[in-house]
């Protein structure tokens, strides 16, 4: 009998539909884009010349640089959404001449691996994906397809206080691999698979990741375009929380049990829905727009789980790091003889021998964020991508605060460190719209900078009744509204059909580990590669709410404040208050759901 998860009620859960391309929708939103940039232009150039407060100076202008630089993510969604271009569907692969040009080798059927990387996961949690792998279709029955469990946790029965991961692929009939240590992390896991396996092509799933049927049937009819290194298809998490009605709640944190008052709180907030998607986990407008929508500039990345690859262009990769290494080492010891430093002739040559033997071929970069890296480097070596609209796997997402912290800060300290060591601005190979692209995603990162301000700006002005404008008269209101409104129907026609409310949130409350990853980024700590938990953790996580508690404190405070300034008359900028409370409340809202989520635990009615 298979062991019992939280998920398992979830198991008849379908996955959405890919959003079908319209491109009189794309017309339009092209049109709203370039008046939005047109009237965010107009505004901040009113802010900059007429509406700063000469009198607070050192308030007016955080603002309206933070203004900027949030009007600059505008403009770089503007360009990431601008057109729609999925890759042409072609019938899955049979032979190697499909997909490479034998140059008069024989041909053959082409051969599949499927890697399912795990660490320290439940065992029985990646037998399901096991089992799941097993059951892919192929309609050549001569095309072969092994499945490889890439252990990086050594569970191999050596250790009985760990689970045997080895007895479960032994039992299941798959293949195990495992290595000696952990160097370079999952990408290391991958460069072993990689050296024990001939695949031509290979899939990467993770332990939670389960495909469907038809994941190898609907991927690899892509790569019959040679250039084609890597399909990413979409990763959606069919565990995310169900809204849940708020009278529910109310009588489940007040245990009522008498009838009338659980029949008086379903009447008065039975149709009040809440927590769905509490975690903000919901991928959905990442794949099915951002990534997608890269396929344009031929920027879409790896993200890991739910990818195919193409064995040369990987190992291609590898090759040209290795000689570029070789070529770094020539020219260090070159360097080292025109300084007329003691180097014998034989000894050059000894010192180049010995790295040939010690280096190793590297397939993807030793990184916390492999998948980016490993991307972008491939774009550079000319190589293309697709993203596969369609979604042909499960996977779980995270269900505590504190693992999706955690799982989320990894990918902004990954991303940064990126932007400071390979900026893709400077990268050689890269066209110029695969570096915007690039740009884009790690630019999102130093949202905190700006997202920072708007949060204080409500509080600073409750507490010093200092405005950072001259007024909020019409000629603030007449600029900033169209460029507000027009920004809005701009998303929601990019976005078409799907909710970006819960993103929206998320992307304020993030602001405080985001801050931690720049800053531990940019003192130069070395990136940790954390494996996000397969399960329920319904710690308080107190650490990580803190910054949001005291933020709505302080801004509840001030407008309570202000509110007595007014009733007793004193108040110097009663616009300003209205202003301000008005934005004060969205950054509350906004601020909430991640402590919301921090104490959330499911609803057990027992009535």
């Amino acid at each position: 009998m298979l062991k019992q998860f939280y998920f398992d009620k979830f198991e008849d859960r379908k996955p959405y539909s890919a959003i079908p391309d319209n491109k009189y929708r794309s017309l339009l939103f092209q049109f709203t884009g370039i008046v939005t940039i047109g009237l965010g232009i107009a505004y901040l150039n009113w802010r900059w010349r007429f509406s700063l407060n000469p009198a607070a100076l050192w308030f007016s202008i955080p603002l309206v640089l933070a203004e900027t630089l949030s009007f600059f993510s505008t403009v770089m969604v503007v360009i990431n959404f601008w057109s729609n271009k999925d890759a042409e569907k072609t019938p899955p692969v049979h032979y190697l001449s499909e997909i490479e040009d034998l140059q008069g080798m024989p041909d053959r059927p082409i051969k599949i691996d499927v890697f399912i990387a795990s660490y320290n996961e439940d065992v029985e949690l990646v037998r399901l994906s096991i089992i799941d792998a097993k059951n892919l279709n192929y309609p050549f029955p001569d095309v072969e397809i092994k499945i490889y469990v890439l252990d990086d946790g050594r569970r191999d029965g050596r250790d009985p206080a760990k689970e045997n991961m080895k007895k479960v692929a032994e039992e299941e009939q798959v293949n195990y691999l495992i290595r000696e240590h952990n160097q370079g992390y999952k990408a290391g896991n991958l460069k072993n698979a990689m050296e024990k396996t001939n695949g031509d092509l290979f899939a990467i799933l993770d332990a939670d990741t389960r495909a469907f049927p038809d994941f190898l049937v609907h991927t690899t009819g892509y790569f019959k375009k040679q250039k084609v290194a890597w399909v990413q298809t979409p990763q959606w998490f069919y565990d995310i929380t169900d809204a849940e009605k708020l009278s529910s709640i109310i009588n489940s944190k007040l245990k009522l049990t008498n009838k009338k008052l659980i029949r008086l709180s379903d009447f008065l907030f039975g149709k009040i829905e809440v927590n769905e998607d509490i975690f903000g986990n919901e991928p959905r407008l990442f794949y099915d727009v951002i990534l997608r929508k890269r396929n344009f500039h031929n920027a879409a990345f790896c993200c890991g789980a739910g990818s195919i690859h193409r064995r040369e262009a990987v190992m291609s990769l590898a090759v040209k790091g290795f000689v570029e290494e070789i070529k770094k080492l020539e020219f260090d010891l070159i360097k080292k003889k025109s300084d007329q430093l003691k180097i014998h002739p034989d000894s050059f040559g000894d010192l180049k021998n010995s790295f040939l033997l010690h280096q190793e071929l590297i397939p993807f970069k030793f990184h916390a964020s492999e998948d980016i890296y490993t991307s972008m480097m491939m774009h550079a070596d000319k190589w293309e991508s697709v993203h596969h609209p369609d979604v042909e796997c499960k996977m779980l997402s995270t269900q505590d605060v504190d693992s999706w912290i955690k799982q989320h800060q990894r990918y902004a300290e990954g991303s940064l460190d990126i932007a400071f060591k390979d900026n893709p601005l400077f990268i050689k190979g890269l066209t110029w719209r695969q570096k915007l692209c690039y740009f884009n995603t790690i630019w999102s990162y130093f949202a905190p900078l700006w997202i920072l301000v708007f949060l204080f700006c409500p509080i600073v002005f409750f507490f010093s009744l200092t405005l950072p404008v001259k007024a909020y008269s019409f000629d603030f209101f007449k600029y900033f509204l169209p460029f507000q409104i027009m920004n809005t129907i701009t998303i929601t026609l990019g976005c078409w059909g799907i909710s970006t409310k819960r993103g929206d949130q998320y992307y304020i409350s993030s602001f405080w580990f985001m801050l931690m990853a720049l800053y531990s980024i940019a003192r130069g700590k070395k990136v940790k590669f954390n494996v996000t938990p397969k399960d329920r953790n319904f710690s308080k996580s107190t650490e990580h709410i803190l910054p949001h508690v005291i933020i709505i404190g302080l801004s509840l405070l001030g407008v309570a404040y202000n509110v007595v300034l007014l009733m007793i008359g004193h108040h110097p900028a009663a616009s300003g208050f209205a202003a301000n409370a008005f934005w004060c409340i969205f950054n509350i809202i906004s601020l909430s759901v991640i402590i919301r989520a921090a104490y959330w635990k499911p609803v057990e009615t027992n009535y």
